[in-house]
């Protein structure tokens, strides 16, 4: 799950950097992605 969410973090910062207007939504769906597989992560964790 770590990998995914360094994987996931990554292509939000290299879209952040590219050109944040004209990657606008794909920033956004790509940040609710990553907020969704952190969720996960730490809902896993809490409930081990």
């Amino acid at each position: 799950m770590g990998t995914l969410i360094e994987k996931t973090r990554e292509k939000l910062n290299l879209l952040i950097e590219e050109d944040s207007i004209l990657h606008e939504g794909e920033i956004l769906k790509v940040s609710q992605e990553l907020d969704s597989i952190i969720y996960k992560y730490y809902k896993k964790q809490v409930l081990l």
